[in-house]
């Protein structure tokens, strides 16, 4: 064992927390200048081990705390680690803690960070070798010097003391005193018993006139037993009439209080009740508003769909007349249309008749005027040309360009005949696609006034649910309202429950339910009033016989307990009792049996099967009785039970009975019940909010998806409105097209027709050159050529006239085609056109649908205006019924009160008649017990004192009563006590003989006992003396090479001993006796061979003498570690090196290795140290460092050469 660090915060010069670096477990010197705090670091770890600062009062360990700049310091602490690997401190640990902690007002002791007694500090460090007797551990610089000048008989007392021989002293002079008492207890009881003697002779006269009396004493004392007997025969039956008379009033007080009390239940009920009409006619009055408001609403809401209905009606009305104006309109136009496309196409085919006789009279001319040309020619070409062979050259070249002109003209006549294919195709698809336009208008017409009404389905629908959802949400504000009053009176009932228990258990159960939800902790079940349940009737006896009990808490398990507690402790959040399941067991208890009048409670109480031993334990030895008599009938029977009436009356184990009015107003058990109930209430009412609220939600998501189909019909319906726009713009389009492309054809189809007719003349032509060719050339024509050309030009005249009155009226058929053309496509297809597009836009029939909707609504809003109508009738109805029961609850409330009122005036005169019976019954109580204590007081009676004087009457016994009092007069002086002083007298004599004995025998054992310890006295000395001889020889040859020393014990003489035993004897106390030994002398040899004395040495020698001296001790009585300051101070140079190297054997000795802390000023002990601490004082605060040797040596050199320069000043000073 050694000590191992040390710790130190505001001791003496050690403000801050000074932690020591760990010691070595052999030599650890410790450096520092004067003032700089080595000796209090030496203090502090004598302060732990309390071999001083003992006892410290309040300006000692003001003393002890630092004083400094800065804040003052009020605690300070030291704490020694110690090294315990080898147990020697009686602790089952490797390193023990031990620290002291001193304040202003406290000096406190922990070991291992529990709190110890500085008893139990000093038998610790007793158990680990530090002996009181031997306080050598610690060697400071005065002690050395006090041992170096010690006499002789010091050292004698010095060797007594660690030899332990004061406790022998102590305890001798314990005996000596003990004997002195004892002589003087036995002279007092000589003296006692001598007295003792005396009395008892007088006694003995006194007994005989003491019989005489005591047989006419106990006449008197028979006479009046007698008298009180009947006095208490008496009394006792008058106490039972008043007993009856007062079981008689509290019965009908009892029933008065019954009365009241169920006056008082009905007039809660009725006050109840009336709440909860008063609750119901603000509802009432609310639906009432509500349903008024509703029907405002409501008719509002009908007005404006009757308005909606009006102002659709007259939309349709216009649309229906603009309809029928448009078709009327669209009927003349269509019958137009046909008239005049008749005339067109009588027009046309009549243009075609005329264009046909003039093409063919133009055939005609065109034949005459081609054959009179070649008549001409031919006539005129014998003179056009010399030769036929001129002329049939020019006719071939002339042939050969009309053949290339007819070709020409047939390629054209082929072009043309595609074209019109090609018009007639385009006219059959555009005949095609007029027809598909017309038919697609007419199915998009039909789609149209399908979106139309499903349009208005979709707005029935979202009307229908927008309504439901304004229901819900009525629903959802009433349930709000019933929530908010929910949570009022659920407040209520908390704080009367809250009001209901003590504070701090409802702060402590608030804290569990808190700590409970925010740790999530599993396994608390809640108070056994939440978990326990029983009728109403009993309500009162399971909160009586539990009391504060049913808040205690029910957990799973002692952990959990454990854990909450904590919690609670950490926090000073209030106070609870806990019952784990686990550790809580039903015992069997045994019940009398006594029918239905008394019951075990527990049997009434409901609760689930796992709580059966946690309420077992509370109520398993609980009965409840139907009254207060059954209950004391039934406690007679059992003395383990407890005991508790329908009311609430106490009957415990121990016999008190408790009882009283019990307000069933504050019933704890009702009170939670109500609380429960409103917690249930209101979650369900949340849940049932929470339903309305998301059905809210889902109807207005459905009508929002809803409103979003109605948008997306509403778009497809404007889509399909521009398709049927487009749709007839298409129509009129392609309309004009056809038309386009007929006159583009018949314009083809005429110029087919000039073009054939151009080539039928070309070809004609060429025939008749063809004919000419090779022919003769003649001067004049054949006559039949002459006269075919006198035909021919009167013909050719009348051709062109005809042709000419053709072509006129081919015009005005041409402008009257033109003009019917013009008006069908220009002015009535464009009008039947856009009637067309008017007839479509006018959407009557999805006007009549919505129509039919608005209808529709406005019924369902005249019913429902009715139906709010209906409500508010019923509402009033029912505010009207419920007024007049409130009215009648008031009369009911007023006649209970009344009855109350008169209950309870018949109670307060019941109560007076049953005080003046109790006051009687007081008195005659008081009575009977002033009569029973007097029969006690006559004492023990003759046999025949109960029997002989039954038959007297009260004055015959008054009467003997008086002659024997007159008889006892006669023996007024006699010693009634002579009897019983005697016995007494004779008891104390028989014990004082005994006592006499007693201290006899224990006389001699205390003188045994004397000169036991004197012996053991004297061979602990010598023990001692030999043991500390044989080390200071050793140490002293091994401090001083060649040297040696001894201690040599001086004897008395025999003649001082006698004289010196006389004068103990003499002494007050004893405490003295003779000594055997008057002194320990030293004779020291330093190597010359002279033995010389202390007196003989010098300064360093005596020190070197007292240190051999220290170290013998403390071989002598090892303890595990040594505190040395400045040993060396006064040594000369060559044994601080003898010192310091025996301290390392010592300290690295196999069997005894011993741990030493030194101070020093001397680089000896420091060459042999294996740890070196620097202690430094800066500003008033002391620390402790390690240092290095050369570090410690530089600074005892530094400190030896100031000295040095020091005492040099000294020596020059001239003064």
């Amino acid at each position: 064992m050694y000590i191992k660090q040390v710790v130190i915060e505001g001791f003496k010069s050690y403000k801050d927390q000074t932690i020591s670096e760990p010691f070595d477990q052999h030599i650890n010197v410790v450096v520092g200048a004067n003032g700089s705090g080595k000796t209090n670091f030496f203090h502090a770890i004598r302060f732990v081990l309390s071999d001083i600062f003992t006892s410290l009062r309040a300006e000692d360990r003001q003393r002890l705390l630092h004083e400094g700049a800065g804040h003052a310091v009020l605690s300070a602490y030291v704490e020694i680690v110690f090294d315990n690997s080898d147990n020697r401190i009686p602790v089952d640990r490797d390193e023990v803690r031990l620290r002291r902690t001193i304040g202003l007002k406290k000096d406190d002791f922990m070991l291992d960070k529990k709190h110890i007694t500085k008893t139990e500090v000093m038998n610790l460090l007793e158990s680990a070798g530090f002996s009181r007797a031997n306080p050598y551990y610690v060697v400071q610089q005065g002690k050395i010097m006090a041992m170096s000048t010690m006499k002789d008989q010091e050292r004698l007392e010095l060797l007594k003391e660690i030899g332990g021989t004061k406790v022998y002293e102590e305890r001798r002079k314990e005996s000596f005193r003990i004997l002195h008492d004892t002589d003087k207890r036995r002279q007092r009881i000589i003296e006692v018993v001598q007295q003792l003697e005396e009395r008892l002779a007088e006694l003995e006269e006194e007994r005989k006139e003491l019989a005489k009396f005591q047989q006419i004493d106990k006449q008197r004392r028979s006479l009046e037993f007698a008298i009180y007997d009947k006095e208490l025969a008496e009394t006792r039956a008058k106490l039972e009439e008043v007993e009856e008379q007062r079981r008689h009033e509290n019965e009908r007080t009892g029933k008065v209080q019954e009365d009241m009390a169920n006056a008082r239940v009905e007039l809660k009920r009725i006050d109840k009740e009336m709440r909860a009409l008063k609750s119901k006619l603000a509802e009432l009055e609310k639906k009432r508003k509500k349903a008024t408001s509703d029907q405002k609403e409501k008719n509002t809401k009908r007005a404006k769909l009757e308005a909606d209905v009006l102002d659709l009606e007259e939309q349709i009305r216009k649309h229906e007349q603009t309809q029928a104006k448009c078709s009327s309109q669209a009927r003349q136009l269509e019958k137009q249309v046909a008239e005049k496309q008749a005339e067109l196409e009588a027009a046309q085919k009549e243009r075609v008749d005329q264009e046909s006789a003039v093409d063919a009279i133009a055939k005609d001319i065109a034949d005459t005027e081609r054959r009179l040309q070649a008549l001409y020619q031919k006539q005129g070409r014998s003179s056009q040309f010399k030769s036929r062979q001129d002329r049939d050259e020019w006719i071939r070249k002339e042939v050969e360009q009309l053949e290339t002109t007819a070709t020409l003209k047939g390629r054209s006549r082929e072009e043309l005949e595609a074209q019109i294919q090609q018009l007639t195709s385009e006219l059959m698809d555009l005949s095609q696609g007029i027809g598909d336009k017309q038919a697609a208008i007419r199915t998009q017409q039909d789609a149209l006034q399908g979106a139309g009404k499903e349009k208005a389905d979709l707005e029935a629908r979202r009307n229908s649910l927008a309504d439901e959802r304004k229901e819900k949400w009525r629903a959802e504000e009433e349930a709000d309202r019933a929530i908010a009053k929910m949570k009022a009176d659920r407040e209520k009932a908390q704080k009367k429950v809250d009001m209901s228990m003590p504070r701090d258990i409802n702060r402590g159960i608030n804290s569990i339910k808190r700590f409970v939800r925010q740790a999530n902790i599993q396994g608390v079940h809640g108070t056994l009033i939440e978990i326990i349940d029983c009728i109403p009737q009993l309500r009162t006896a399971v909160e009586v016989a539990a009391g504060n009990q049913l808040f205690h808490l029910v957990v799973d398990n002692d952990s959990i307990a454990a854990q909450l507690t904590t919690m609670l402790r950490n926090e000073k959040a209030g106070r609870v009792t806990f019952i784990p399941l686990n550790q809580v067991r039903a015992q069997e208890v045994k019940y009398p049996d006594a029918g239905n009048d008394a019951l075990p409670l527990v049997k009434k109480l409901t609760f689930e099967a796992k709580f059966k031993d946690a309420v077992h334990q509370v109520f398993g030895k609980v009965m409840v009785c139907k009254d207060l008599p059954t209950a004391h009938k039934v406690a007679g029977k059992a003395h383990h039970l407890n005991f508790v009436t329908i009311k609430g009356e106490q009957v415990s184990k121990k016999g008190t009975i408790t009882g009283g009015y019990i307000d069933q107003s504050r019933s704890r058990m009702e009170l939670m019940k109500l609380l429960d109930e409103l917690c249930i209430n209101l979650e369900k009412a949340a849940g049932e909010k929470d339903q309305l609220k998301e059905q809210g939600d889902e109807l207005g998501q459905t009508i929002a998806v809803i409103l979003g189909e109605i948008q997306k019909v509403d778009a497809n319906m404007d889509r399909m409105r521009d398709t049927l726009k487009q749709a007839h713009a298409d129509l009129a389009q392609l309309q004009k097209r056809e038309a386009e492309a007929r006159r583009t054809l018949e314009q083809k189809e005429r110029r087919m027709a000039d073009t054939a007719a151009s080539v039928e003349d070309i070809l004609a032509r060429v025939a008749g050159l063809n004919a000419e060719l090779g022919t003769e050339m003649l001067a004049q024509l054949s006559p039949a050529e002459r006269q075919e050309l006198a035909t021919l030009a009167p013909q050719l005249t009348q051709l062109k006239e005809r042709k000419a009155e053709m072509m006129q009226g081919l015009l005005e058929v041409v402008e009257k085609t033109t003009e019917l053309e013009t008006l069908l496509n220009d002015n009535l297809l464009r009008q039947q056109q856009e009637l067309n597009q008017a007839l479509g836009s006018a959407d009557v029939e999805s006007d009549r649908q919505a129509l039919e909707k608005l209808q529709e609504a406005a019924v369902e809003a005249q019913q429902e205006m009715e139906e709010a109508a209906q409500r508010e009738r019923e509402a009033s109805a029912d505010l009207e019924a419920a007024e007049k029961e409130l009215q009648k609850l008031r009369s009911e409330q007023e006649r209970l009160k009344d009855v109350e009122e008169k209950d309870a005036q018949e109670a307060q005169d019941e109560s007076r008649k049953v005080e003046s019976l109790l006051s009687k019954r007081a008195t005659l109580q008081q009575k009977r017990g002033d009569l029973e204590r007097k029969i006690r007081e006559l004492g023990s009676l003759p046999a025949d004192a109960f029997e002989k004087y039954r038959e007297h009457s009260l004055k015959q016994l008054l009467n003997l009563l008086q002659k024997a009092q007159t008889q006892l007069k006669k023996y007024g002086h006699v010693n009634r006590k002579a009897l019983d002083q005697y016995a007494a007298f004779t008891d104390q004599r028989a014990e004082l003989a005994r006592r006499q004995e007693e201290n006899a025998r224990g006389e001699a054992k205390i003188k045994q006992l004397i000169e036991t310890l004197d012996l053991r006295k004297d061979e602990a000395i010598e023990r001692t003396f030999k043991g500390v001889a044989k080390h200071f020889r050793e140490i002293f040859a091994e401090l001083v090479p060649g040297g040696k020393g001894e201690l040599v014990m001086q004897k008395r003489m025999q003649q001082e001993m006698a004289g010196d035993g006389e004068e103990d004897e003499d002494g007050a106390d004893g405490g003295h006796v003779s000594e055997k030994y008057s002194g320990v002398k030293v004779k020291v040899s330093f190597g010359s061979g002279e033995n010389l004395v202390m007196k003989q040495l010098s300064g360093g020698q005596k020190t070197l003498v007292a240190l051999a001296l220290i170290f013998a001790i403390q071989r002598c009585d090892p303890a595990p570690f040594y505190l040395f300051d400045e040993i060396d101070a006064a040594l000369d140079p060559q044994y601080r090196t003898t010192v310091a190297r025996m301290l390392g054997r010592q300290a690295h000795d196999e069997t005894n290795p011993a741990q030493f802390i030194v101070t020093t000023f001397h680089s000896q002990i420091i060459q042999e140290a294996d740890k070196i601490y620097g202690v430094s004082h800066s500003n008033r605060i002391s620390r402790v460092d390690v240092v290095t040797r050369e570090d410690a040596l530089e600074f005892v050199q530094a400190n030896l050469q100031e000295e040095a320069r020091n005492r040099g000043a000294e020596n020059t000073d001239p003064n």
